[in-house]
């Protein structure tokens, strides 16, 4: 749905000078007050021109106040409207960009052309060309000389090429995003490529494949290793180390002893970090919301060894799971400090600022954030005040979805089309099933919560990664 803001200030660069209002209402898609007060207030500050391609039946539609469109499904169509430009834009990369995050949604599938005025000097029209990628996503980039040919690639590309995301804990090898099957019931071909697609488009460039047993461990060095030659656009690194809630399952109900257990995922994690397949330690810590799966005691038992055995061993940072614990988990990496010296991240923290608070200043460590980290008010107070430089970004997808009831998701202005798994439709992501673009999202959240700019929380989480990825050598 097509939204309006109405905006009635003058241009602060010279008020004395005339100016034009072709139409005082700004058409915008999608939702959020703030998304198109931000919107309006940018293009005023920092587009000095732009172009006129409206005929005088257009301005009339435009007076109107009706929302123009005009297809550009042909190559005519689009040199006619090349030819009707005046003069030249002059947007610099800052405003691409501000424009692309701030007013991206997903559009029909056709080709649009949607014509946004606001109240600048004389007479004065921004033109985006919006264009809905295969991929189940929209993007903008504004029209910048008669060269229209280039449009259909530009956007997306320089999208990419301004944002980079690190998706630190991405669950990529379950079946619904390897063989479209849900909870053992095949819904979809598989569309691996296209999520991969989309991952790109939105700017990830490294995704840390996160294991949780011995032989998902084993899995993620072979998949990495896989798709680092199947999609050289994104660099796949993965953890090795058992997840706290399946500590029983995989040392004490196995019919291997644990230190063969914990000697075959020290093996699999030496052998990873030979190629720099192995990145972390993890997912280890602790879980006390299912301890129906694995008690405490247990839990900490096995946290400890695998401090022991593989952390202290590898020299690797920790990928750590602290989900209820209290200060047990603090208490713990405290208590075999020794035994790690490469720092970590606590991932998909959800936990009270003074806790994080600890677990940086005492340890050192970063904070992992995801869609269940941005549930609630108390959490985005805690986002809020979380130092910038401390904070990594996570999907965890397929879970961890920034749902429509959650407050945090006012400041999303990335969306996708999805339909359910179900329905599915290749090229539209699947419903709930978060995959590693919506980071993008994520990254909105903590910049809308933290009063930033969404380039400036990327470029910020981005740089944070690769202070704890010290082995990394980082993209440009």
């Amino acid at each position: 749905m097509v939204g309006v803001e109405k905006d009635t200030r003058q241009m602060a660069e010279d008020p004395s000078e005339d100016t034009v209002n072709i139409m005082d209402l700004v058409p915008v898609t999608g939702t959020g007050f703030g998304g198109r007060r931000r919107t309006i207030e940018f293009m005023r500050r920092n587009i000095p021109l732009a172009h006129s391609l409206m005929t005088s039946s257009r301005n009339q539609q435009m007076a109107r106040n009706e929302p123009f469109s005009a297809s550009l499904h042909n190559k005519q169509t689009r040199n006619e409207i090349a030819k009707s430009q005046v003069g030249k834009s002059t947007l610099d990369n800052g405003t691409h960009l501000f424009l692309s995050n701030a007013m991206s949604r997903g559009l029909s599938s056709s080709l649009k052309l949607l014509l946004v005025t606001t109240a600048f000097s004389r007479t004065t029209c921004l033109a985006l060309v919006v264009q809905r990628k295969r991929f189940g996503t929209a993007t903008m980039s504004a029209t910048n000389d008669a060269d229209t040919e280039q449009h259909d690639n530009t956007s997306s590309s320089s999208r990419s090429a301004r944002l980079r995301f690190v998706d630190i804990g991405a669950n990529l090898l379950e079946d619904r995003f390897t063989a479209g099957i849900y909870r053992g019931t095949p819904r979809h071909e598989p569309d691996f490529d296209l999520i991969i697609d989309r991952a790109t488009q939105q700017g990830v460039c490294r995704i840390v494949l996160t294991a949780g047993t011995v032989a998902e461990s084993r899995e993620a060095v072979a998949k990495a290793r896989e798709w680092n030659q199947q999609y050289p656009a994104i660099k796949f690194t993965c953890t090795v180390g058992v997840h706290p809630t399946r500590c029983r399952q995989e040392f004490v109900d196995s019919e291997h002893s644990a230190d063969d257990l914990l000697q075959e995922l020290l093996d699999i994690a030496t052998d990873g970090m030979t190629d720099g397949t192995v990145a972390a330690v993890g997912e280890i810590g602790l879980d006390y919301d299912r301890l129906e799966f694995c008690p405490a005691d247990i839990q900490k038992e096995y946290l400890v060894k695998q401090l022991q055995v593989l952390a202290k061993t590898t020299g690797l940072p920790l990928f750590l799971h602290n989900r209820s614990v209290g200060t047990d988990l603090l208490e713990i990496l405290s208590a075999n400090r020794d035994c790690w010296n490469a720092g970590g991240v606590v991932h998909s923290f959800d936990d009270t600022l003074e806790l994080a608070m600890q677990f940086i200043d005492d340890l050192y460590l970063y904070i992992g954030l995801n869609g269940c980290s941005l549930r609630t008010d108390e959490s985005l107070a805690v986002v809020k005040e979380l130092p910038l430089d401390k904070i990594l970004l996570e999907t965890d997808c397929p879970y961890c979805e920034v749902r429509k009831t959650h407050p945090g998701y006012q400041y999303i202005q990335t969306h996708f089309e999805a339909k359910a798994e179900k329905k599915f439709e290749r090229g539209l992501t699947v419903k709930s099933r978060i995959e590693p673009c919506h980071i993008v999202q994520v990254a909105e959240v903590i910049a809308g919560c933290k009063g930033l700019l969404l380039k400036e929380v990327a470029d910020a989480c981005f740089d944070n990664t690769f202070r704890l990825y010290q082995s990394w050598t980082k993209e440009k």
